[in-house]
């Protein structure tokens, strides 16, 4: 028992449950049926998981309108402007 150590841990209701149970059934200490849950539970190192590729599922934005023809409309519209105030320099 030299190497055993004191530690204060705070369970939520289903974890103390589940700890409770085990104890009751194996009539053990709370203490010795968390230790045997612990030692029972995978360890996340000798096990790697797999991760799932993550992939974007594309979407219509929704806007309402054709993006594409907007941007044409406004390249024209600042033709137009600039068409207008080359002319309109001119005739000074």
């Amino acid at each position: 028992m030299a190497n055993e150590s004191r530690m204060t841990i705070r369970l939520d209701p289903a974890t103390r449950r589940k700890v409770e149970r085990r104890a009751a059934r194996e009539g053990i200490s709370l203490n010795e049926a968390l230790n045997r849950l612990l030692q029972q539970a995978p360890d996340q190192a000798s096990t790697p998981s797999r991760r799932r590729r993550y992939r974007l599922k594309p979407r219509k934005t929704g806007f309402g309108f054709d993006v594409d023809q907007a941007k044409q409309l406004a390249a024209q519209m600042s033709d137009d402007r600039l068409i207008t105030k080359l002319k309109s320099g001119l005739k000074r």
